[in-house]
């Protein structure tokens, strides 16, 4: 494999150094290793280092900074324990490309008896356009009161079954355009980073039972206050910025959770 260019390195020392990186402060409470950890994290936020792009190799970076190779162990631990990079053996250190398409498996089946890998729920958009968001969606997404959201609102199924009913509020200055999209098969996530430059890094989520209201029931295909799942989900990226602020209401009688805990 060859090896990156020096124009991949992190330029210090007198170089000239990339928008949003930093140097080194041996005297600085803050360890080295921290230090560097968030420097490397700038430059992938500021974009010197795309998705799937493989990073210098740690003796690289090592000589780059003027610190020990443990050092650099040490920060890119971290980077991987946070998901902005991944380590492939043999091959070397590649900024990471957060996975969720199968988000939606977590929590609803569709067939006990069917696999669900490579399966895309089908979306009906129900509405999508400009808005004012409620106060809190506001809050959430740190916008100011003049700010508007791209308000998303759809219904999921999986083989003609509807499972989750959804509304989804974006910033319309991040997103302009994507309520004039055709979404009914995408999977909004990857379209977020390949059309918006806007990967989604993490994500909370809040879950609780509730009953259906009629409008949910209706859309659900259930009677009002039956049984639902309702998912409440914020979702970041870099630099902790959130970009979404989406409530989901699920049918109870499909639902499940998976965990792996290791």
């Amino acid at each position: 494999m060859p090896k990156p260019s020096s124009d991949h390195l992190l330029p210090v020392n007198g170089k000239r150094p990339p928008a949003g990186t930093g140097r080194l402060d041996s005297g600085s409470f803050v360890p080295l290793y921290h230090q560097l950890k968030e420097i490397l994290k700038s430059s992938i936020t500021a974009g010197v280092w795309k998705a799937n792009q493989m990073i210098p190799s740690e003796n690289e970076l090592a000589a780059t900074y003027d610190v020990a190779v443990g050092t650099v162990k040490k920060a890119l631990a971290e980077l991987t324990r946070e998901g902005f990079i991944l380590r492939r053996q043999g091959r070397g250190t590649f900024v990471a490309r957060p996975d969720f398409g199968r988000s939606f498996f977590r929590f609803f089946r569709f067939d006990l008896d069917q696999a669900s890998d490579g399966v895309v729920p089908i979306s009906r958009v129900l509405f999508a356009g400009a808005s004012r968001p409620p106060s809190r969606v506001r809050d959430v997404l740190r916008l100011s009161k003049r700010e508007r959201v791209l308000q998303i609102k759809r219904l999921r199924a999986l083989n003609d079954l509807p499972l989750m009913y959804e509304d989804l509020y974006l910033p319309e200055k991040t997103f302009a355009g994507l309520d004039r999209m055709d979404i009914a098969r995408e999977l909004l996530y990857p379209l977020y980073d390949s059309r918006f430059n806007t990967p989604i890094i993490w994500a909370d989520e809040f879950l609780e039972p509730r009953l259906a209201t009629p409008e949910v029931a209706g859309h659900l295909g259930i009677a009002p206050g039956a049984p639902v799942i309702f998912l409440e989900r914020i979702a970041y990226t870099f630099e902790d910025k959130p970009v979404e602020f989406r409530s989901s209401f699920g049918r109870g009688d499909r639902f499940r959770y998976h965990i792996e805990l290791r």
